[in-house]
């Protein structure tokens, strides 16, 4: 629409750019013609709450900065929202966390999709179809649920339909073909906590007697709540380790974590490893008797004690417990190297050495306790200022800020990669600066220029974590401020 126009650059031009053919597009990860109607879809990277799917049409302007999807913005002021075309499907963070589009289905194969645009979702692993309905707009019909990285969708040849899995194949990556199953998958969870075999069935807050009590190093962060973990096997299963010291967890395993506020038990979470490659996250609301708890589908959000709190949707649990962190946070070999009060038995014993001698492991250590790394407590001031630091950085923000992460950015922050290597340290924000002037993802030697503390230090759409948190960490935010602000260089 602007090709008439001046070439813009390097000085300042009044006209839009020649080279636009459509705007107001915050992050487009992949767009695609149809090869039938040559119509043109682009999926739309959101900010902090929506992501959305778009018909391209020449000259259209699609709202960003103004909205994100069909939610005005802060800057909703500065546009005519007459002259912006709103999405024709979008999904909030309840579903996932960064789109990936995406292919109109033009094969043989799957004739229920035909003429559908397909797309996913790089953090929760959803595969959608954004099906038509009655009215002429679009719904977003699930397709899959998967543990799933995808990073683009093709078609081959045959028209059949392929998606790139960045995290598959043990982190090596594999493409996938789209086939149709045979029927709709049966949910065996219970919706009752009483019913799903991980507690006492005489006493609904306390754990099955089979389950594995442990603690963490370095615990995260949930909003003030006290926690209890449990690990449970199928009979006769043990756990291998991995290079990295990560737990290789069998088909069948759980992981449980009850979460308190004051006196009171107010939610059970279970991780679950399904099959080969497939993990899933499931949440229990207490109910006020303490007898029993309620599975919670699609999260939700109350008020206890005067306090926010926040059950995760089935998505938002795995946009944590990320593929690329290997599903299962915390029991790695880092977090568990430090002693436990057994209470079942009243023993304080070293939990790998405990975990090792009741043959929960595939295989002896690698070698004695005392030489196995072991991260530090974050609260403990007698601690290296810098080891707690980066323990609290490789449990609340590494499993997304990794190699392959789902985070829309390159940071590494696990605490084995040397500060010059995070990609933080003296680099400038790709993602805004806050207000920050002269900003840094991490500026050594001042907490306060730092993106990283700031984000830390909100409950907006600009927050960190982006998700399932409602109270600010004022001691982690203490903790990296002055550990950045003691920093003489990235060294």
């Amino acid at each position: 629409p602007f090709a008439g126009n001046p070439t813009c650059g390097p000085a300042d031009n009044s006209e839009p750019c020649p080279e636009i053919f459509a705007w107001g597009l915050r992050n487009p990860w992949r767009w695609a013609f149809d090869s039938d109607s040559e119509a043109l879809w682009l999926a739309d990277v959101g900010q902090g709450a929506r992501e959305e799917v778009n018909l391209i049409s020449r000259g259209g302007n699609y709202g960003w900065r103004c909205k994100e999807g069909t939610r005005d913005t802060v800057n909703v002021g500065d546009c005519q929202p007459d002259t912006l075309i709103d999405p024709v499907t979008e999904y909030d963070r309840g579903f996932g966390s960064s789109i990936t589009g995406g292919q109109v289905y033009r094969g043989n194969a799957l004739p229920d999709l035909v003429g559908l645009y397909i797309y996913g979702d790089f953090g929760s692993g959803r595969v959608w179809a954004a099906r038509p309905d009655a009215e002429g707009n679009f719904t977003n019909d699930e397709l899959a649920r998967t543990n799933f990285s995808p990073t683009a969708f093709a078609t081959g040849l045959e028209g059949e339909l392929y998606m790139v899995d960045i995290n598959g194949g043990n982190g090596q990556g594999r493409v996938r073909r789209m086939v149709a199953t045979s029927g709709n998958p049966v949910d065996t969870i219970a919706d009752a906590l009483s019913d799903t075999g991980c507690v006492d069935p005489n006493a609904t807050t306390q754990p099955y007697s089979g389950l594995l009590p442990y603690g963490l190093n370095a615990p995260f962060w949930s909003d003030s709540a006290l926690k209890d973990r449990y690990i449970g096997l199928p009979n006769g299963e043990t756990n291998s380790i991995d290079s990295q010291g990560e737990y290789e967890y069998q088909v069948g395993a759980v992981i449980v974590k009850n979460f308190s506020l004051g006196n009171r038990l107010v939610e059970t979470r279970h991780i679950m490893r399904h099959s080969v490659g497939v993990w899933a996250g499931y949440t229990y609301d207490l109910n006020d008797a303490q007898s029993d708890a309620t599975r919670v589908r699609g999260g939700k959000t109350t008020q206890i004690n005067g306090q926010t709190w926040i059950y995760p949707s089935e998505a938002q649990c795995m946009q944590c417990h990320t593929a690329a962190a290997k599903f299962a946070l915390g029991p790695e070999i880092n977090q568990l190297n430090r002693n436990f009060d057994y209470p079942s038995t009243g023993r304080r014993a070293n939990q790998l050495e405990t975990i090792e001698h009741v043959m929960m492991f595939t295989a002896s250590l690698a070698a004695p306790v005392s030489q196995l790394p072991q991260l530090a407590d974050p609260l403990d001031t007698t601690a290296d200022i810098e080891q707690r630091a980066r323990a609290y950085l490789d449990t609340n923000c590494a499993s997304c800020h990794r190699p392959n992460g789902p985070a829309p950015s390159d940071l590494d922050l696990r605490y084995e990669t040397a500060l010059s290597d995070t990609n933080a340290c003296d680099v400038a924000p790709s993602s805004g600066t806050l207000g920050i002037a002269d900003a840094r993802i991490i500026a050594p030697g001042n907490g306060v220029a730092s993106v990283l503390v700031e984000r830390m230090n909100r409950r907006d759409v600009d927050a960190m974590p982006p998700i399932g948190s409602a109270l600010i960490d004022a001691d982690g935010v203490a903790l990296i401020r002055t550990w950045i602000d003691q920093l003489s260089s990235c060294d």
